[in-house]
């Protein structure tokens, strides 16, 4: 089955934002106090993994690999939740859980669903 175009866009969105951002973490000079390092540098170390995850879910998604949504599905829900937690200013959380739930919808949409059960075979269900 051809690949849908919302999953080509989403796929390349993601390895591309992963790339930037991973970038952009890395070459941020770090100008905080002692007691804020060890926090802040828990947060780019899990900012960078996020990065990497998305990135894998990417290809996977190119791939037709279905474990592929599922990771993207798990690794931001668990980010949105750590967002809320940590995220000084709450409701511009929301427009960011707007677009997942938006996203997510697609992902899961008919045609798309179909593409990722028949492309991959049994073993990609």
């Amino acid at each position: 089955m051809k690949r849908p175009t919302f999953v080509t866009v989403l796929a390349w969105f993601l390895i591309m934002t992963s790339v930037i951002s991973t970038a952009t973490i890395l070459m941020h000079p770090h100008s905080y106090t002692i007691r804020e390092i060890s926090f802040s540098m828990g947060i780019h170390i899990a900012l960078c993994f996020n990065s990497a995850i998305n990135a894998i879910a990417g290809f996977a998604m190119l791939k037709a690999k279905n474990w592929g949504r599922w990771l993207y599905v798990l690794c931001n829900t668990i980010s949105i939740l750590a967002e809320f937690i940590i995220s000084p200013d709450r409701p511009m959380i929301l427009y960011g859980i707007v677009l997942f739930i938006c996203v997510v919808y697609f992902l899961f949409h008919s045609q798309t669903h179909c593409y990722f059960q028949t492309s991959g075979g049994v073993s990609n269900a």
